[in-house]
């Protein structure tokens, strides 16, 4: 035969690159390898990445425009076949005809033994899926010609596409002369071979004029004569066998089944393919796939048979009611961008559990196995999740995978998920970081049981993904990660353990080689704990010396307990308590302290009662704090402690001396407080020690002797009327409380007859003060109640003082607060009053002497709490115009159409 395609050498050998000077839309950019048949490259182009297959041109009468032709006509008949991908150009030169298709990274052959590896029910989804396209090209009059694992594309999200349409190649092959099969079909030189065993035909059928040829590899197909292809076309039963051999592989791990040996035996009867039928152990796809590569063209069925005949047997219902309509939506260019498709699934959710779980809308009954379609869902999410760039959508991802993980594998939350959720964990944006923690920490708290090759998965993965976040620089991150590090943790230990238990039980089994494999972490299950506990010390540890307060609190407010039995009771002490102690320093924050008393009953329970001599001072110190919040805390937290029996009795006897005072607290939750403390130590104490120490505390404080003091309601309905809040508050912003504490138990003592003389106070401040209060009312039982609460007062007092000092010193250090003096900014004085006439100013001044009593004690009372040298001098022209009370009383003046400007002015009149 004259035009043999390999029978002219070429004359020179050019790299595939070397073919794209004469195309401008297309950029080189790099080989996928090269046969005799096509050199294969992959180009950029404006929309995407491109496959290019050249073909050399050596025989310039080569009738290529009609096979040309036939490409184009069959891009238009499969237009509408959305699993099928056919060549999208074709362009014919001088020296190469080249074919162009969208470019898709993985066929089968590689996803196949690719991690994560494809589980029973993705396997039935891409066997579903390849019959789906088969049955769409034969619908549109379109026969395949090659199919194998390396023409059929998976996508990440596990959509199958046909592709490499083969009308151009010979459908007969010789039997005899392997050449025609190497250099067209053998692409990849794996030796497997998918034709249809009918294709094969005795070698006399062919021309004989190359069968003395010295070079036994020429083909003996002659693509310049049409006769060759005349003797038959594709038919059905072709590209059904080829399909069948591609599902037998992809079920059985990637072997294949047949090479071209076997299948020329298998034509004459001499080969079963039964030993590889059986290592496929779905008994429906191993009928299916019989049924598929029967020798016999007649008895295999059309696609669109075998997809009747598996409905509901290899092939669940749900892929053709919902997952092929609902996913093809994804295949189309409408949702190309990743963000639109984690949207339109989040919009779609609840449809989605409909269709998929039907009306078991939770969580899997336990040992039930979870292999439904939300698998095949789970693959579209997660290969969005990388591309993802808005906000919105990485939350919403998040979302989605938060409410499908509860419906989800072991193997898929930790083979699918948690990679995707440590990879947001270094996201930019710190919403995102944030959110990541939380979900990973709920995914993970569902993992019951821990699948052997991810035994490791917390030391080695899982904790040191996250481990930066600890100093993340963004507060909300970092309050996540306080929010999540103890059921991290808990989580963390229950890995652990359970993959010991494993280790046990294999030990315990006959098989002595896994019982040694065994042996080796449970020895060091000791050593892998210590790990564990130090890695998440250091964590916690960075965690509670965070400068925000508000990590802190979080810390403690979530799962504080928890971390002591990680950590077990020294450490609980050593690491967790010495920490916990220090907050009780910031003097600014009460949100703070308020939070370390809420969590120190369970720290304290775990450490056990030998805690209570080190907490002691701690809880005094909360009974005496500036904010009555934390005072409340500070009770509860004694009271949930004496419950538990914490609290040795002679310190019991000490807090109840402390507390019985604030029996007459002003504060409802504060007498509350003390009342369910002294109820519980009643219940806690024998009746001797109740009637002979506790209750000469509550003496002062009640009407009438009771008997059930174990009784809250009781002790409440005789309790005595509280102090006033406003002389409380009056005496306790005091600055002379020290003088009048000793002025009035003078009084108490007089009245008692201890004394028998009571002299009015020298100090006219004491004496000023002693006259408001009793204005205010108090009587001599305000003054019994007010000295009751006087080392109470007297603590709180100078606590506010300190805190006041702090404030003052750190001011300038504050966030949001700007202080202009220390810019060197003047402020500016504006007349914000009316200049007013003569006649008032005399009006004025006459006002001022006849209430000048009036205005010393207001001076008297009020005046120690003006701030020091804020005054300004009254400019010139301006000290008349001033209201005078208002002057003399250190009032702002403001203007009512300037109501957010405010002048200081001096307190005293020139």
């Amino acid at each position: 035969m004259g035009n043999q395609l390999a029978g002219i050498a070429p004359s020179q050998i050019l790299s595939v690159d070397s073919y794209f000077s004469d195309i401008h839309d297309f950029e080189y950019d790099k080989s996928l390898g090269s046969t005799r048949f096509f050199k294969v490259a992959r180009a950029k182009h404006r929309e995407g990445l491109v496959v290019v297959k050249v073909f050399a041109i050596q025989d310039p009468t080569l009738p290529l425009t009609s096979y040309k032709q036939e490409l184009e006509e069959l891009k238009i008949r499969l237009h509408s076949a959305q699993n099928c991908l056919p060549f999208q150009k074709a362009t014919l030169s001088e020296k190469a005809a080249m074919l162009f298709r969208q470019y898709v990274r993985d066929n089968l052959y590689d996803r196949i033994s690719t991690r994560p590896f494809l589980n029973n029910i993705e396997k039935r989804w891409i066997a579903f899926q390849i019959l789906t396209a088969v049955d769409q090209a034969h619908k549109s009059g379109v026969r395949h010609g090659d199919i194998k694992t390396e023409n059929i594309m998976v996508t990440s999200w596990n959509w199958v596409l046909l592709t490499d349409f083969a009308s151009f190649k010979p459908t007969y092959l010789p039997e005899d002369n392997p050449a025609d099969f190497n250099y067209f079909f053998d692409t990849s030189r794996r030796r497997t071979c998918y034709i249809a065993p009918e294709r094969f035909v005795d070698g006399s059928m062919f021309a004989t004029e190359l069968e003395n040829a010295r070079d036994p590899s020429t083909p003996l197909v002659d693509l310049a004569s049409s006769n060759q292809r005349t003797r038959g076309e594709l038919k059905r039963a072709m590209d059904i066998f080829s399909a069948g051999c591609v599902i037998a592989e992809l079920f059985t791990e990637g072997v294949p089944l047949f090479d071209l040996s076997q299948l020329l035996a298998y034509r004459n009867g001499l080969f079963s393919p039964d030993q590889v039928l059986n290592k496929i152990e779905d008994r429906s796809i191993r009928e299916l796939v019989t049924q598929m590569v029967h020798r016999e063209p007649d008895k295999r069925l059309a696609a669109e048979d075998y997809l009747k005949q598996q409905r509901n047997n290899a092939f669940p219902e749900i892929f053709y009611t919902f997952l092929q309509p609902y996913m093809a939506q994804f295949a189309k260019e409408t949702f190309v961008s990743a963000d639109e498709r984690i949207l339109v699934i989040r919009k779609d959710l609840d449809n989605i559990l409909h269709n998929l779980c039907g009306h078991d809308r939770t969580e899997k009954a336990e040992g039930e196995t979870k292999e439904n379609g939300l698998v095949i869902l789970v693959s579209v999410i997660t290969s969005c999740l990388q591309t993802l760039k808005y906000c919105d959508s990485k939350l919403a991802a998040l979302e989605l995978i938060l409410h499908l993980a509860p419906r989800l594998s072991v193997e898929i939350l930790l083979d699918r998920i948690t990679p995707y959720l440590l990879h947001f964990s270094n996201d930019s944006v710190p919403r995102v970081r944030a959110e990541s923690v939380r979900t990973l920490t709920k995914v993970l708290a569902l993992v019951k049981e821990v699948p052997r090759n991810d035994i490791n998965i917390y030391p080695e993965y899982i904790l040191p993904g996250i481990a930066h976040l600890a100093q993340d620089e963004a507060t909300i991150v970092r309050l996540a990660y306080a929010e999540n590090i103890a059921l991290l943790a808990e989580t963390a230990l229950r890995f652990l353990e359970l993959v010991q238990l494993k280790n046990l039980n294999m030990e315990s089994e006959p098989n002595g080689e896994e019982m040694d494999e065994a042996s080796h972490p449970s020895d060091n299950y000791d050593t892998e704990l210590q790990a564990l506990h130090e890695m998440v010390q250091q964590k916690v540890v960075t965690l509670l010396s965070d400068p925000e307060n508000i990590v802190k609190q979080t810390l403690m407010e979530n799962g504080i307990t928890r971390l002591c039995v990680f950590f077990g009771r020294q450490k609980a002490n050593d690491v967790l308590l010495s920490h916990m102690i220090t907050f009780l320093n910031d003097k600014n924050d009460w949100h703070l302290r308020g939070a370390f008393f809420d969590s120190i009953v369970g720290v304290a329970a775990y450490v056990g009662w030998q805690s209570s001599s080190i907490l002691k001072p701690l809880l005094q110190q909360g009974l005496s704090d500036a904010e009555e919040f934390v005072i409340y805390k500070a009770l509860n937290a004694l009271t949930c402690m004496c419950q538990l029996g914490l609290l040795q009795k002679p310190h019991i006897y000490e807090f109840a001396c402390d507390i019985a005072p604030f029996l007459c607290h002003p504060n409802l939750w504060i007498r509350y407080g003390a009342v369910g403390f002294i109820t519980v130590v009643a219940q806690y104490l024998n009746i001797a020690d109740v009637y002979c120490k506790l209750m000469p505390y509550l003496h002062p404080f009640i009407t009438q002797p009771i008997i059930q003091i174990d009784k809250e309601m009781v002790l409440l309905s005789v309790l005595r009327e509280p102090v006033s809040r406003s002389i409380f508050d009056y005496v306790l912003r005091s600055k002379d409380i020290t003088s009048l504490f000793r002025h009035l138990q003078m009084r108490q003592r007089k009245r008692s007859g201890a004394l028998p003389d009571c002299p009015p106070p020298e100090d006219p401040a004491i004496a000023q003060l002693l006259k408001k209060l009793l204005s205010q009312g108090m009587t001599e039982e305000e003054e019994d109640k007010l000295l009751a609460l006087k080392d109470f007062m007297l603590k709180s007092n100078k606590a506010k003082a300190n805190i006041v000092d702090q404030s003052h010193l750190h001011d300038s250090s504050q966030k949001g607060v700007i202080d202009l003096s220390a810019l060197g900014i003047m402020g500016r004085q504006v007349d914000l009053v009316k200049t007013k006439q003569e006649p008032d100013d005399k009006r004025a001044r006459k006002h001022i002497k006849q209430d000048s009593n009036v205005n010393e004690e207001w001076k008297s009372m009020f005046g120690s709490l003006e701030p020091p040298n804020i005054s300004q001098p009254i400019p010139k022209g301006h000290g008349q115009a001033a209201d005078p009370e208002a002057i003399q009383a250190g009032k702002p003046l403001r203007s009512e159409s300037s109501a957010g400007i405010c002048t200081t002015l001096s307190s005293s009149p020139q």
